[in-house]
């Protein structure tokens, strides 16, 4: 058996078998996760909305912020989804396979198109994340890995369907087997790839906005010792980016990433974000995010923003006692009344 029958043959079967599992896995993970949180919430209709929701379109609200990029992702994984989907050419393999399958196919003009759009931005993703130099940052290697991934069928897949590189022996005897062996790594990895939030290090000060507007409770904090810990579950969370609208430091983010032990981390938590907390000045109670009160001693100068909420009450009231035995000055209009009384 060559390259070509295995990647026909053996390994398609394990490709699509490895991803029909993988999808009714992360589906029924994703209800049980969701039924868990369901008594944090009082709403029970918000969660059956954020079931479907995250099963079938998970609206991103900071599209808000970022109209033409969010437009390019939507674009990109909609056609990701409906090229190999609805191509002739795949729909021609299902039709002559044991299962006989068949639908509509897309018109040829349209596909090529969509196919174009898809390398098109692809490309546009890379050239943000290698000269951008705020977006290199943070981006980590598996973002170019994924966009590789995704790029190669496409790109193999047409060059293959028109022969732009039939003069070239191999890629006229080879280019085929390339298209079908990238497109089972492509099916298998969406299996374990995670669209999660991730808090920016450099920018996230601590505050919680983020835990607050999120609708299912999958990102929340507690204050432990010293630090404020941020944890996360990413079963529960439903992609609909209301942590990046709502952080006024722009430090929430969603970023896609490949985790094949996440995969079966369904119950469980974990740490994303520790922000060290400030001690107060008076009674050294740890009171709030460090990064935070540092922001806030940029805008006020008066130095009870360092102390916890009960010193600075304790303070303003020793103020107020301090003052209130103080002779006031007598106002023009109190004059007047003084002497109109005479």
């Amino acid at each position: 058996m060559n390259l070509y029958e295995l990647a026909y043959g053996p390994l398609l079967f394990c490709a699509f078998s490895l991803f029909v599992t993988g999808l009714v896995m992360r589906f029924a993970f994703f209800v049980v996760s969701i039924l868990r949180g369901r008594s944090k919430n009082d709403d029970n209709l918000s969660y059956i909305v954020a079931l479907f929701g995250r099963a079938f379109f998970p609206f991103h609200s900071a599209i808000i912020r970022r109209p033409l990029y969010a437009g390019l992702r939507y674009s990109f994984h909609i056609w990701l989804l409906v090229v190999p989907i609805w191509l002739e050419g795949h729909i021609a393999l299902w039709e002559e396979s044991r299962f006989e399958w068949y639908w509509t196919a897309l018109p040829e003009v349209w596909a090529d198109r969509m196919t174009l759009g898809v390398i098109i931005i692809a490309g546009i993703f890379l050239i943000r994340r290698t000269f951008i130099p705020q977006i290199r940052q943070c981006s980590s290697p598996y973002e170019y890995v994924l966009i590789f991934i995704a790029l190669l069928p496409f790109v193999s897949g047409y060059l293959f369907s028109h022969g732009n590189l039939d003069d070239i022996t191999f890629f006229r005897n080879h280019l085929e087997t390339i298209h079908t062996l990238s497109g089972e790594i492509f099916i298998v990895s969406v299996i374990f790839l995670f669209c999660r939030t991730k808090l920016n290090a450099k920018r996230c000060v601590g505050c919680a906005a983020c835990e607050t507007v999120c609708p299912t409770g999958t990102l929340h904090f507690e204050d432990e010792n010293k630090f404020r810990n941020f944890y996360y579950r990413h079963y529960q969370c439903i992609c609909c980016g209301s942590c990046v609208k709502i952080c006024p430091e722009e430090a929430a983010e969603l970023r896609h990433e490949i985790g094949f032990r996440r995969l079966f981390r369904v119950l469980s938590k974990e740490k994303i974000r520790s922000v060290p907390l400030s001690e107060c000045l008076k009674c050294r109670t740890f009171f709030a995010p460090e990064p935070q009160v540092q922001r806030i001693g940029q805008i006020i100068t008066d130095g009870n923003y360092q102390l916890c909420l009960r010193c600075r009450v304790t303070n303003y009231i020793d103020v107020i006692k301090r003052t209130a035995g103080t002779p006031r000055m007598c106002s023009p209009f109190s004059k007047s009344k003084a002497l109109l009384k005479e």
